[in-house]
């Protein structure tokens, strides 16, 4: 007869039931009370860097040592609760994805200190522009223009950091575990329309020839001075050879006007052009190749860009393309939270394993106000919150949050839930203070 496992100690309603659907895949208490206070400190509000410190130091009953133990010893699988999580997802007929929805391949990279974190060395920092010592990922992530989630993410293990360099069996370049990423995408079941990608996989042809023999609708990205080879037949009148040169040989009655709204309800307008270059890209060829810019006239560098597509003319116009495209843009709803207000940078650990747990974790919090209220919804049958009914039943003040926060502190709420979700979590109570004084905590303020 099987022992029956002890009961965890209780946060707040919501919480609880959100990480009881993962509970089987921690085999201790310790795992599944850390589990919990984690994804607590991931989305309490952010006034400080999530560091493992200061996670301990906000959330009740949390604490240091063993939080570090559930992020760097303990005996989980970050790949089996990112399934796990995805299969929630999809399990919600409102909320899950559908054929019409991207796959959007990308990667953040965060700049680091020291040289004692595997992950970490001198290297090209995309949101910085330049290189510096950093910690790069690789992730995909699903949206249809109105809901976005985070897929999966593959650590980059810079060549230098490997024994063998590049020819290491541990060494994969970007566009390799992009290819992972979409192949774990597939066999999860998440159906996709298109995979969207900038130029670091939109110049790969490994990974371009696979997307094209799985039969992989895809729209990438290219540099303007991305040359072909041609063959030169009258060197007074060369050919164009990048796509910056064919885009300055369209005439201006070729550029079609298209207007979109940005997630922001801004209208923006472009002009797009199919274009012509040798026989590598064109309207009629395998592959087409396709300029959007601001000013046709101009073609200015930084507000100009080159895609190219395997959708034939007939399946999608050449604006249609562009627009496609565009929803990239919205992968931004994610790393804004994800980076700045989840915490995805403020691992506090040094080796492989404990990072990837860390960012597999702030997906799950980033993917826990989505399904959370969602279900509330469902449970209450309403369109809105009604900030009366409360979010997640009433706490006992033991488990209230007893720490001092800034004035004016918000909750993190990354995909639009409403800022009470988490409200019994951040209900002011007296705490006692270093050299026996007691004074009310202040209550946060919800956004």
């Amino acid at each position: 007869m099987a022992t029956p496992r002890k009961p965890t100690p209780p946060t707040t309603e919501v919480v609880d039931a959100f990480c009881a659907q993962f509970d089987d895949l921690f085999y201790r208490l310790a795992e599944r009370a850390a589990f919990r206070q984690y994804l607590i400190g991931l989305l309490l509000p952010r006034e400080h860097n999530k560091t493992l410190t200061l996670l301990a130091s906000l959330v009740p009953d949390a604490d240091r040592q063993r939080l570090h133990h559930f992020l760097h010893d303990a005996p989980w699988d970050a790949e089996a609760l990112n399934r796990r999580r995805l299969e929630l997802w999809q399990a919600r007929p409102e909320l899950a994805p559908h054929g019409d929805g991207v796959l959007i391949v990308d990667e953040t990279g965060d700049r680091k200190r020291g040289h004692r974190i595997v992950l970490a060395a001198n290297q090209y920092i995309g949101k910085l522009g330049h290189t510096a010592n950093g910690v790069v990922s690789v992730t995909t992530h699903w949206t249809d223009g109105t809901r976005h989630v985070p897929l999966g993410v593959k650590p980059y293990r810079p060549a230098s950091r490997l024994s063998q360099g590049k020819i290491d069996p541990a060494f994969a370049t970007k566009p390799e575990l992009a290819w992972e990423l979409i192949q774990e995408a597939r066999e999860a079941g998440i159906p996709f329309g298109i995979v969207v990608a900038d130029c670091v996989y939109g110049e790969n042809p490994k990974l371009e020839s696979r997307l094209f023999a799985a039969g992989i609708h895809y729209i990438l990205a290219i540099r303007p001075n991305r040359g072909t080879w041609q063959f030169v037949e009258d060197p007074a009148n060369p050919p164009a050879f990048t796509p910056a040169e064919a885009a300055r040989r369209v005439p201006l009655d070729r550029w079609q006007r298209t207007v979109r709204t940005d997630s922001h309800g801004k209208q923006l307008v472009h002009y797009v052009a199919e274009l012509a270059l040798g026989t590598a890209y064109g309207p009629d060829q395998p592959v087409r190749l396709i300029a959007a810019t601001d000013d046709p006239i101009r073609l200015e560098a930084d507000t100009t860009w080159y895609m190219t597509t395997n959708f034939t003319r007939d399946e999608a116009g050449t604006a249609e393309v562009y627009h496609r495209y565009c929803l990239r843009d919205w992968v931004e709803h994610y790393y804004k939270p994800a980076k700045h207000e989840l915490g995805w940078a403020d691992f506090q650990v040094r080796p492989e394993r404990a990072i990837v747990r860390h960012w597999h974790l702030v997906m799950l919090a980033f993917t826990f106000s989505l399904l959370a209220e969602a279900s509330r919804l469902e449970a209450t049958g309403t369109a809105a919150l009604n900030p009366a009914a409360g979010s997640g039943g009433i706490i006992s003040g033991a488990y209230r949050l007893e720490r001092d926060v800034a004035p004016g502190a918000a909750l993190v709420v990354s995909v639009g839930a409403p800022a009470d979700l988490l409200a019994p979590m951040v209900h002011g109570a007296p705490a006692t203070r270093a050299g026996g004084s007691s004074q009310p905590c202040r209550p946060l303020a919800a956004s």
